[in-house]
């Protein structure tokens, strides 16, 4: 066999391509949907444990930037932070890529009640 076959031939697919980006950012007038921030506030709620466990607020600075701010008992901040962080981390990430894809911006913040 003289030819090599890497594992993105194997199956036929086309082999990778260096310097090929993902999708171009959506241009133009912002959708007002509000998919990402009712996702945000769900996945809250659900790792809260129950809406009467917490107050979110939104904010709208800009028409493509939102805020949410979470305020929460101690007990219930460090379920949503996760430990190390990596609860809040992954949710935002989560988030954001659905808000990018309407080209828009949110910001997840949580704050404890004292």
């Amino acid at each position: 066999m003289d030819k090599r076959w890497r594992p993105a031939q194997r199956d036929g697919s086309k082999p990778f391509k260096k310097g090929v980006r993902g999708r171009p950012r959506p241009s133009g007038p912002v959708s007002p949907s509000t998919a990402a921030e009712d996702l945000a506030e769900y996945v809250l709620t659900t790792l809260a444990r129950g809406p009467e466990n917490l107050k979110i607020d939104r904010e709208s600075p800009h028409p493509a930037h939102h805020r949410i701010l979470v305020t929460c008992d101690p007990q219930v901040t460090g379920r949503l932070i996760g430990k190390g962080g990596k609860t809040i981390t992954a949710l935002r990430e989560l988030v954001g890529v659905a808000a990018e894809r309407r080209g828009k911006r949110i910001d997840i913040e949580v704050s404890s009640q004292q």
